[in-house]
C-alpha cells in the first residue's frame, strides 16, 4: 500500500503501530507517525493535515488478535477523528470473508454471512461505516473488499508456501479454483476509491486472478525454478499454512468479475503467473525473510 500510494504522489504520512517494521516507509521517505487506535490524541496527531484515509488496521485471528476491539473501537476513533480533523474520503480495506466459509461463489448482491468471529469483527466494521457514511456527508466513506491475499512479504500463506516449496513438499487442500488478490491490486483498487468518483456507503469486493490451492503452489514453485510435491492434509500430513488460512483454503471463495469496477476503473494487473514471479523475485532478493515467523 505505502509503495503503491507513494509512487502515485499521493502519500506524505503514514501511522504506525509500536514494533512495527520500517523498512518500506523509510525507503519510500514517507513521514512514519507511532499511532494507538484506542489512544484519541495520538491518532488525532498523526492524522493532522491529512484529507485522505487509508485504512488497512486489522490483526488476523491469532492468540494474541484483539481483532474484533480493532475493528470497533478503533475504527470508531478513527472516524471521529477523521470528522473532527476535516478528513474528505475514508477508504476502508476489509475482506471476502465476509460472506463465511459456506458459500463459494459470490456475487453482486449476495449476503454477508459471517460465521467465526474475526470474520463478524469484519462484518461489525462495514456496517459501523455505512452508518457512519449516511451520518456524516461530509466524509466520503468507501470500503474495498479483497480477496485472499498472495504476493511478497504475506506472511499467513505465502511465506508458508514458499518454505513448503523450499523443502518438496507442500500440504495444501485439493479445492477448485478459488479468487486471489495480490497487494498491488487491493492498492490500486483503494487508490481508484479514493480518488475516483465511487460515492459513499460504496462497497466494491476486488481479485487478482482465480486458482486452486494446488495451482497456486505449482505456479510458485515453477517460478522459483523448484520442484514441490502436492499433498492433501491428512492423518499423517500436516498442512503447510496456519489454521486460519487453511480455513480459507478449504473454503474456496470465489468472486465474480463485478460491473462496479468499471466505475471504480479497477482493472487487475496481476495473474497467478505474474504474481507468482514478483514472489519469486522478492525471494531471490531476499531469502532470510522466510527464515524468521
Amino acid at each position: 500500500m505505502v509503495e503503491y500510494l507513494f509512487q502515485q504522489g499521493e502519500i506524505s504520512k503514514g501511522t504506525f503501530r509500536k514494533g512495527s517494521h520500517l523498512k518500506i516507509m523509510d525507503s519510500c521517505g514517507v513521514q512514519g507517525m507511532e499511532a494507538d487506535l484506542f489512544d484519541h490524541h495520538s491518532v488525532h496527531e498523526a492524522m493532522e493535515g491529512a484529507d485522505t484515509v487509508y485504512n488497512i488496521a486489522s490483526p488476523m485471528p491469532g492468540a494474541d488478535s484483539d481483532f474484533m476491539k480493532v475493528n470497533t473501537e478503533g475504527l470508531l476513533n478513527l472516524l471521529e477523528t477523521s470528522t473532527e480533523l476535516g478528513v474528505k474520503t475514508f477508504v476502508h480495506l476489509s475482506t471476502l470473508d465476509v460472506f463465511g466459509f459456506s458459500t463459494r461463489r459470490i456475487s453482486e448482491g449476495s449476503p454477508a454471512s459471517p460465521a467465526g468471529e474475526y470474520q463478524r469483527s469484519k462484518a461489525e466494521a462495514e456496517r459501523l461505516l455505512l452508518e457512519a457514511s449516511k451520518r456524516t456527508p461530509s466524509l466520503r466513506i468507501v470500503v474495498v473488499r479483497a480477496a485472499r491475499a498472495v504476493g511478497s512479504r504475506d506472511w499467513s500463506l505465502t511465506i508458508p508456501l514458499l518454505r513448503a516449496i523450499a523443502n518438496g513438499r507442500a500440504v495444501v487442500p485439493d479445492g477448485p479454483e478459488m479468487s486471489f488478490s495480490h497487494p498491488r491490486d487491493i492498492a490500486q483498487a483503494m487508490y481508484k476509491a479514493a480518488t475516483g468518483g465511487a460515492k459513499s456507503g460504496s462497497v466494491f469486493m476486488v481479485k487478482s486472478f482465480d486458482a486452486s490451492p494446488g495451482g497456486l503452489v505449482g505456479s510458485l514453485a515453477a517460478a522459483l525454478g523448484a520442484q514441490v510435491e502436492v499433498r492433501k492434509p491428512g492423518l499423517f500430513s500436516k498442512p503447510s499454512v496456519p489454521e486460519y488460512t487453511l480455513d480459507q483454503l478449504k473454503a474456496g471463495l470465489s468472486v465474480e468479475a463485478q460491473s462496479g469496477w468499471k466505475e471504480l476503473g479497477y482493472s487487475p494487473e496481476l495473474s497467478v503467473r505474474s504474481a507468482s514471479e514478483e514472489v519469486a523475485n522478492w525471494y531471490k532478493k531476499e531469502p532470510w525473510s522466510t527464515e524468521a515467523d
